[in-house]
Order: structure tokens, then sequence, then C-alpha cells
């Protein structure tokens, strides 16, 4: 069975030169990137396969606002167009980091030939109901979507599965998103299989956070002994891992979309004073929580001590 990996990216940053460092020690040349909207000035050191809004339409795909991010199953679409002779793709997000040798964990996988490889592919929970509104009268099943891998025959199959779901007449909130649609509609289908990664290399997730969140400071687990040999997500550069903070808090300032008119009466220098007041609650709020988790140590440490 032939086998090809993909990094899914928007970006070039030093994360992606390093898993593309890790996967060519696993795959050799057949590694690309399948890269989101790529600014003209960035040249990876391997082939590209260029994902663009105007490539996903012609193909009858629906491209929500944030379809970079929602429809990663799109990256395998354009990785099969591109490379059509293989019978199974993994797609690999820069957010994965092998502490152990990557070429020992793909080959505990060369001989299964399940159409469809996640991590822990579960029923949805009520937290990710949100989209499924697009595929009524199913089951919904889910798993992370940052390590996968697809059958070239089940892309076959999910792409025009796909296509018909593009037309579902839902909000932009409410479309599929990736893990939703491939694993949803994988059960679905009767000649397609399912695996779990975790059943064929179970020493490399066993004790690993390997989830949608929290995210992780690179610096921090490379200094964990336990996590020698392990597969991590997701795990940023420390410049990386700031910003996915400043992101995240900044997400919760969704409630002023809802301020109506209310936000016609601040001006420029009043919008500049509450963001320097959140700066000042914001930078209160780490500092305490940092101080909690250091009592927590020293508490945890002194109970071990007097045991």
């Amino acid at each position: 069975m032939k086998s090809i990996v993909a990094i899914r990216t928007h970006r070039w940053t030093e994360a992606e030169d390093r898993l593309l460092g890790q996967l060519r020690a696993a795959f050799g040349d057949d590694v690309l990137v399948v890269f989101h909207e790529r600014a003209p000035d960035v040249t990876p050191g391997c082939e590209v396969v260029d994902l663009n809004a105007a490539w996903a339409q012609e193909q009858g795909l629906r491209t929500p606002r944030d379809w970079g991010w929602r429809c990663g199953d799109y990256f395998f679409y354009a990785l099969r167009a591109a490379r059509p002779d293989y019978d199974h793709y993994w797609l690999v997000e820069p957010d994965v980091l092998f502490l152990g040798d990557p070429a020992a964990f793909f080959a505990r996988f060369a001989q299964v030939e399940d159409d469809i490889l996640g991590l822990d592919p579960e029923p949805m929970n009520a937290a990710k109901r949100m989209f499924v509104a697009s595929m009524p009268g199913m089951d919904h099943w889910r798993a992370i979507f940052a390590l996968t891998r697809i059958s070239g025959r089940a892309l076959d199959r999910l792409l025009p599965l796909r296509q018909e779901n593009s037309k579902a007449p839902v909000g932009q909130m409410r479309f599929a998103n990736d893990e939703a649609f491939v694993y949803s509609h994988a059960m679905a289908e009767d000649d397609l299989s399912v695996g779990n990664l975790r059943d064929h290399a179970p020493e490399w997730f066993e004790g690993a956070p390997f989830d949608t969140a929290p995210d992780m400071i690179e610096e921090a687990v490379l200094d964990r002994d336990d996590l020698r040999g392990k597969v991590l997500h997701p795990v940023h550069g420390k410049a990386a891992f700031k910003a996915e903070i400043a992101k995240r808090a900044t997400k919760r300032l969704n409630f002023v979309e809802n301020l109506g008119e209310s936000l016609d009466y601040l001006d420029d220098s009043d919008l500049e004073e509450i963001a320097d007041d959140l700066r000042r609650r914001a930078l209160n709020t780490m500092h305490q929580f940092k101080r909690k988790r250091r009592k927590a140590i020293r508490q945890a440490r002194m109970q071990r001590a007097a045991e």
C-alpha cells in the first residue's frame, strides 16, 4: 500500500519547517504541503499543493468565511487530486509534535487497511452539535483531525457527499466542520472502515496530551522525560503560544458585536481606554493563575514529603 503525507497549513514558520523534517524521515520524498491561500513570497522546501477559495468553489464546495480552518477535508481532496496514485493519504497539522522517531510511528500503520484512521473516534457530544445542522437524519461522530489518514477510495466517496452537503441551507456557523463530516459519513457507509490510531500505536498516546485544548508550549513538553516517545497536540513555540493565548482571549470579546447603538457613542479614545483596562485586568488574571499553580505545586510536594 502506497502512502503519502501532507502538512496542512496557512503559513510557514519554524513549526512547519520542523514537521517537514520529521515527516521526511518517515516518508522520504512523499511529503507535500497543502497550503491554504499561500502568499507569493512563501516557498517551503518541498512540493506545494495550493488550495484557495476559487479551487474549492470550482469543486462545488462551500466556502464559509472560516473554511480554511473549518474544512480540513478540503485539504485531503486537493491532495488526492494532485496525487491520485496513492492508497492512503495522511494529513498532519504543524502543532503536532513527535517526541520519538516518526518513521517508527508511521510504520505501525503500513499494513493497516482501514479507510479512516483517527484518534479515538466517538459519538459527538452536545458541545460539538453546532457543526451537524447540515447533516440531519444520521448519527454524528468525531475525532481530532490534526493527525488523520484517509484512503483514496474513501476520499473519492466523500467528495461528492461533501458537494451535496455544501448545498444544505444552513448558516455559516452551522456548516459541518471536517471531523463531523468525515467521521459521520464514514460511519454511515457500510463499506468504509474506521480505525483508531491508538489501537496500533498505544504507547505513543498513553499519558500524552493529544486534544484540541489546552495549548502547550514546546519548551515545557521538551523538559518532560515522561513524554519521550510520544506524539502530542497542540504544541506551539513560544511566539505562537503567546499569540494563541491572545487570540483565544480576544474571542471572548465577541459580545461587543451585540452592544448595538451604544458602540456609536464610543470614539477611538474610549476604545483605547477600554483596551488599556483590558490589558491591566488580563495581566493581573494571568499572574493570579500563575501564583495559584505554583501554590498547588508546593502543596503537592509537601503532601508527598509528608507521606
